[in-house]
């Protein structure tokens, strides 16, 4: 997970993997691109990633959208191997995910990232133009019908940690009133009795109290990856 506490910087000269060379590559035609769509499963997926540590970016104002990706413990590897081999229809032909090391300027600590980003696709743009605005992340007005069971397993494997009996989720990028959004949806929608805690930085997360905990299994197990099933409690 990333921590949007961290002031993180990339160290180039301790790569220790970089993508392969898009030289010599088969692009796609603009009407390929175009062809190119994301079936429901993936659009709650990335919705999830996208309140999570995944984010759409373009190049350009007019150019298409493309999906970066990122994990930070070596320990969820295989999670990011699943993250990966859902989208990896969207990455270039011959791509592989990248391999640095970061360095956190407030604690001066190294840490190894994983990283992969797809081709610039029109399917990507939707999400772009709902999740940002003048390229500062957001959450989406209608994030009340976009988010399902497997969105929010694929936000809590991102972002979800353990805390006591019950789950916090960090929100530290989001704005107070994007944060009333997300704890409407967890309340209302998914019946999920929630807080909003503190941390000793004064950055909001969204506490899932002990009492909700099993409905929260039951919503969102089956699309949990083994590894990631610690952040449920099993």
């Amino acid at each position: 997970m990333l921590d949007r506490e961290f002031s993180l910087s990339f160290i180039p000269s301790l790569t220790l993997g970089t993508a392969a060379s898009t030289k010599g590559i088969k692009r796609l035609s603009k009407a390929e691109r175009a062809e190119m769509s994301l079936p429901e499963e993936k659009k709650d997926i990335l919705v999830g990633i996208l309140l999570g540590d995944g984010r759409i970016s373009q190049r350009t104002p007019t150019s298409n959208s493309r999906l970066m990706y990122a994990q930070t413990a070596v320990k969820h590897k295989e999670y990011f191997n699943h993250v990966y081999n859902i989208f990896k229809l969207y990455c270039a032909e011959g791509f592989t995910p990248k391999s640095k090391i970061i360095l956190d300027k407030r604690t001066n600590k190294k840490y190894s990232s994983v990283s992969f980003t797809t081709m610039q696709l029109p399917c990507f743009n939707w999400f772009k133009e709902i999740f940002y605005v003048l390229n500062v992340k957001i959450v989406p007005n209608d994030i009340y019908n976009l988010l399902t069971p497997r969105g929010l397993a694929f936000w809590i494997m991102d972002d979800g940690s353990r805390h006591g009996s019950g789950l916090h989720l960090s929100v530290y990028a989001f704005s107070t009133q994007d944060v009333d959004k997300l704890m409407f949806t967890l309340q209302d929608k998914f019946k999920l009795r929630c807080s909003i805690h503190y941390n000793n930085r004064k950055k909001p997360r969204i506490y899932i109290f002990k009492e909700s905990m099993e409905d929260l299994k039951a919503l969102t197990k089956p699309f949990f990856v083994k590894e990631m099933l610690y952040k449920l409690g099993l």
